[in-house]
């Protein structure tokens, strides 16, 4: 009776197999499920990555832009905006200002106004183009400084800057040839390569905003600024 009831209780050999089948079945299925689920995530990053860099880029662009100081004084310097292509005869234009904004570093000759570079680089062998800042601070250093190197953006296809002064916008500035004035306002357009085709030439993502500049002379007419030409 003990060996019998035993046996009764025991699995047989099917029984596992088809347990064993079954927990493979859900095995496959739960697996199929994330990897749709990591699919659709993967294609969400991609597809808000170039947002992402670009709005970052040009916030950082904002904060300095609205922070530029009159050109004339004992530290402040030009204001020199000069429009330009890259090798690939895409737009990559240059800006050099000073501006006004306290700096992390404490350290001695560090003041309130720092100058700013602003301009688009060959990264690599591979042709990829970065948007780099170049940031000095010790603007009373009794010897030439290395400026700091930040890099804004990657991957960048093209970098475009107009100035309105107050009647008609322009593809360069020299605040020397302007009675030492700022641009009423500075059109920033920044566009990324397509990271699908990182070789070819279209634009993958395109930006462009209109930044006012406080300490610069009243334009004739707003609406110009936001209309363009």
């Amino acid at each position: 009776m003990t060996g019998r009831s035993a046996r009764t209780r025991a699995f047989t050999l099917l029984e596992m197999l088809v347990a064993t089948a079954l927990v493979a079945l859900l095995a496959g299925s739960l697996y199929a499920s994330l990897a749709i689920a990591f699919k659709a995530r993967r294609s969400a990053v991609e597809a808000v990555e170039p947002v992402r860099k670009t709005e970052i880029a040009l916030a950082m662009l904002a904060e300095d832009l609205r922070c530029a100081v009159v050109p004339k004084g004992v530290l402040a310097g030009p204001f020199l905006g000069q429009d330009g292509k890259d090798d690939r005869g895409h737009d990559s234009d240059s800006l050099e200002f000073y501006c006004a904004a306290s700096s992390p570093e404490q350290a001695e000759g560090i003041g309130d106004i720092k100058k700013v570079d602003l301009a688009c680089e060959l990264a690599d062998d591979m042709g990829a183009h970065v948007l780099v800042r170049y940031v000095t601070t010790n603007l009373l250093a009794p010897r030439t400084v290395e400026p700091t190197r930040e890099v804004l953006c990657r991957g960048v296809f093209a970098f475009s800057l107009r100035y309105f002064d107050g009647s008609e916008w322009l593809d360069n500035w020299d605040s020397t040839l302007e009675n030492n004035a700022l641009p009423c306002a500075i059109e920033v357009t920044l566009q990324l390569e397509d990271p699908r085709q990182p070789d070819s030439n279209v634009c993958g993502y395109y930006a462009s905003k209109v930044y006012l500049l406080p300490c610069a002379p009243a334009p004739s007419t707003a609406m110009q600024i936001i209309g363009g030409p």
